[in-house]
């Protein structure tokens, strides 16, 4: 009779326990990475009487986690995409609104201010038509600058994102170590493992994913290594955590924010190892699409202000003065690393748009020309002019990057690209690079250091200073050069610049022109392929793209973790009808354990009252 009772009595601890893991699974069908528990029911270790072996019941041998890591590290890496495409989707289509918008945008003010021109060309001595065009000039100028301020204002937030951002994944990352240790701690005492808390690390684990793509290692000791997506930097490595650190790049008045780790006791920018997750989609929107629709619009209006100064300079206004600056010409100089040795603070590195024509016979002095600049003859100033355009359709939307060399020579590079420089100036020297003038001359002997960087954004500095020089419209210089043949010699070419009759439309009917001639993106033969209204459209078509492709891979990426989170679901998810199921079946099993505890002292006590 003991054999029945030892038997009964530990099937009902052991349906007992069942029953309280079913128990435990409903409560927690709400629980945000919960992965469903079960019992492990196995036979007692059987005894021997002489040749027979008799069962010894049931036990819980273990509670396991219904779980595969497989489907864990998809469900993670799934939704850490997910997260990506949905921030980079709202980042982007707010830009596309702004600078790529069909509706009042660039390509509206842009061509109401050809068309402005055509007017002006059409009746030259009109007080009303050149009115116009200093007012369609202003016009633009303030678009330019209200879009200036919205897109700085949406650097100013991604700044704020990443700061923000990385003190989420530090917190994530430390509640990761905190249940590390914990997990680790539970293993060593008790051969149970401690399933809620691995289920609180998992979670810890996916929402950390949310802000940036990772991966993860387990160890024996039950701890789990965290490192970056690309598996090359940890952020817990055998306990010891790396944090983020959000801070400005060394081109401080760059006034970027940008993503650093302490590697080895130097401070090292990671922000090209995050690419999912929030932070992920705010890194990339802003080096593929902020960034490069800024550089790319910046140098169609760099385009727009060097073509319409130079051609404004061909010409004459109702006074006879050579045209001027309609627009202000890109000047700037450079911005300096935080790590240079030397005093030069960059100030003295200029670039500009200044053509190469100095060398070219008839230079009488850079433009705006005077009377008494003018280039000798007609034939020089159109030379020059085309020059100029030349220049312009060199452009690149690039950052530049200058490094001293240790020759003590500058070596300038794509910022973005990196690799081999595109070329090198010596100390105190000048180059045209893409179309712009770069000027070292007024660097001091001794001012920079070998290793000394400089920051150069010509593209965006137009962009910043976009602004209008010219107030009056009798100064619009519609005049063109005189038509007199003075030599008989059937050319104007050789002729003394000096202007045509005062009714005179030439140069702002070649001012009209310029909507439709290609001045940017020159091709391998050095001929041109867009024309303002197209490079406009280049950036925009970019910009499209962008939303565009975000917009598909967020479709696929939404798709994708909706089937990797079914499949999570069905496995180690809680499903109510099985847990019922379950529940009905360890109630009946140990009702009837229970009865087989009464019968036991039933037969006990029959043996009993014989004896008695």
């Amino acid at each position: 009779m003991a054999d029945i009772l030892s038997i009964a009595t530990a099937a009902t601890n052991t349906y007992k326990r069942a029953i309280e893991v079913t128990s435990h699974n409903v409560a927690n069908i709400g629980t945000e990475g919960y992965s469903r528990q079960r019992a492990e029911i196995v036979s007692n270790t059987p005894s021997i009487t002489g040749p027979n072996f008799l069962g010894g019941g049931s036990k819980v041998s273990s509670i396991e986690r219904v779980y595969a890591e497989y489907i864990q590290n998809q469900y993670v890496n799934a939704n850490s995409l997910k997260q990506r495409y949905e921030e980079q989707l709202v980042l982007s289509k707010k830009v596309e609104g702004i600078i790529a918008s069909n509706d009042e945008g660039v390509q509206d003010f842009m061509q109401r201010l050809f068309d402005s021109f055509q007017n002006l060309a059409g009746n030259p001595t009109s007080s009303a038509n050149r009115q116009l065009v200093i007012d369609e000039f202003n016009n633009m100028e303030g678009l330019i600058k209200n879009m200036v301020n919205v897109l700085n204002e949406t650097g100013d937030q991604v700044n704020n994102q990443v700061r923000d951002l990385v003190a989420e994944i530090n917190n994530r990352v430390d509640t990761i170590n905190t249940i590390n240790q914990q997990v680790a701690s539970a293993i060593s005492n008790d051969t149970q493992p401690p399933n809620d808390l691995l289920d609180q690390r998992d979670q810890a684990i996916f929402e950390l994913g949310q802000y940036m793509d990772i991966k993860t290692f387990p160890q024996e000791d039950g701890q789990v290594n965290v490192y970056t997506g690309d598996g090359r930097l940890p952020l817990i490595n055998d306990g010891t955590v790396t944090y983020l650190e959000a801070g400005r790049t060394e081109f401080t008045d760059e006034g970027r924010t940008e993503v650093f780790m302490n590697i080895a006791g130097q401070r090292r920018m990671i922000s090209d190892n995050i690419s999912h997750g929030e932070l992920g989609a705010v890194l990339d929107f802003r080096k593929n699409m902020l960034d490069k629709s800024m550089n790319e619009l910046g140098l169609t209006l760099n385009g727009l202000v060097a073509s319409i100064n130079w051609q404004h300079y061909q010409g004459y206004d109702l006074n006879g003065n050579a045209g001027g600056n309609i627009y202000e010409p890109l000047n700037m100089t450079a911005l300096k690393s935080n790590r240079n040795n030397g005093p030069e603070d960059g100030s003295n590195i200029s670039v500009s748009f200044t053509p190469n024509i100095a060398a070219l016979p008839g230079f009488n002095g850079q433009p705006p020309y005077t009377s008494a600049t003018q280039p000798a003859t007609y034939g020089n100033k159109q030379t020059f002019l085309e020059a100029a355009n030349t220049a312009i359709g060199k452009f690149q939307a690039r950052e530049y990057e200058v490094r001293v060399n240790g020759a003590g020579n500058y070596d300038i590079y794509d910022h973005k690209a990196g690799g081999t420089p595109l070329t090198t100036v010596a100390f105190g020297g000048t180059v045209e690079l893409d179309g712009l003038f770069f000027d070292f001359s007024k660097v001091g002997a001794g001012t920079v250091q070998a290793g000394d960087k400089f920051l150069i954004k010509p593209h965006q500095e137009m962009m910043q200073n976009f602004d209008t020089v010219i107030t009056d419209g009798k100064e619009l210089a519609t005049r063109g050069q005189t038509p007199i043949d003075a030599n008989n010699d059937d050319s104007l070419l050789d002729e003394v610049p000096s202007p045509a009759a005062y009714g005179d439309n030439v140069n702002f009917a070649n001012m009209a022109s310029l909507q439709t001639r290609k001045l940017l993106y020159a091709d391998a033969s050095g001929n041109a392929s867009e024309s303002l209204l197209g490079g406009y459209s280049v950036m925009a078509t970019n910009v499209g793209m962008y939303v565009r492709g975000t917009d598909i891979q967020l479709t696929a990426q939404t798709n994708v973790f909706d089937q990797v989170s079914l499949r999570r679901e069905s496995y180690s998810g809680v499903s109510m009808d099985e847990e019922a199921a379950n529940l009905l079946r360890f109630q009946q099993a140990y009702e009837a354990a229970a009865q087989m505890i009464q019968t036991s002292q039933t037969l006990f006590q029959s043996i009993l009252n014989v004896i008695n």
